[in-house]
């Protein structure tokens, strides 16, 4: 695996990030959006990137631009996710296949991303809010319009977002006709801590994504 400093326009400015490529050629490139308040060096967000790019699937993590609360909404963190798809898209040693994974905010903004984005073919929504404070995006109705096969991933343990949000995710998106599943990983909490559900956390979306991306 090889780590690269990159950065990508967004409106008002730019990020920085970090993409993990794959010693192989990559099947695909994957934007890995971290949760409210949190950011891209968290044990989960790393673990999932490293997993990914073991899997063949180039993975990008970043901070969004308003990444501290109260300033933090889903349309500014749908833009940087945006962003960060169209760096993935254009980089040379990345096919087109694309693909997102988002945890608990961003899990809510990935559900945006792939209804809006049809080039999108592997969507992981991790502890995902069916619906985020009183903000004006609806991610559980935008993502079933989406392209791309949606995993929902729970921790047994989560007490912050329920099971039931997943519930509600996969009820919607099968009368959508969206190939979906519902994978809760035992003895994880919200950031899927610690270490042991963490990693088949990690693997499990890294499965998910090549399988998807490689299709």
């Amino acid at each position: 695996m090889t780590l690269q400093r990159v950065s990508f326009v967004v409106p008002g400015g730019e990020l920085v990030g970090t993409l993990h490529l794959p010693d192989t050629r990559a099947v695909g490139g994957v934007a890995v959006l971290h949760g409210f308040g949190g950011h891209p060096d968290q044990p989960h967000i790393v673990a999932t990137c490293e997993a990914l790019a073991d899997a063949g699937v180039a993975a990008l993590r970043f901070a969004y631009r308003d990444h501290e609360p109260p300033r933090m909404t889903l349309a500014s963190g749908l833009a940087d996710a945006g962003g960060a798809v169209r760096l993935l898209k254009a980089h040379p040693d990345i096919p087109e296949a694309m693909g997102v994974v988002g945890f608990s905010f961003g899990g809510a903004v990935a559900a945006l991303v792939a209804g809006r984005d049809s080039r999108i073919r592997a969507a992981v929504l991790a502890a995902a809010p069916a619906r985020f404070g009183d903000d004006k995006f609806n991610p559980i109705a935008e993502v079933t319009r989406t392209r791309a096969r949606v995993l929902l991933i729970w921790g047994g343990r989560d007490t912050q977002v329920p099971l039931a949000n997943a519930e509600r995710y996969a009820a919607l998106l099968s009368q959508a006709r969206v190939t979906n599943r519902t994978v809760v990983i035992e003895g994880g909490d919200h950031d899927f801590a610690p270490a042991g559900p963490r990693e088949k956390m990690a693997q499990r979306v890294a499965e998910w994504c090549r399988e998807g991306l490689a299709a």
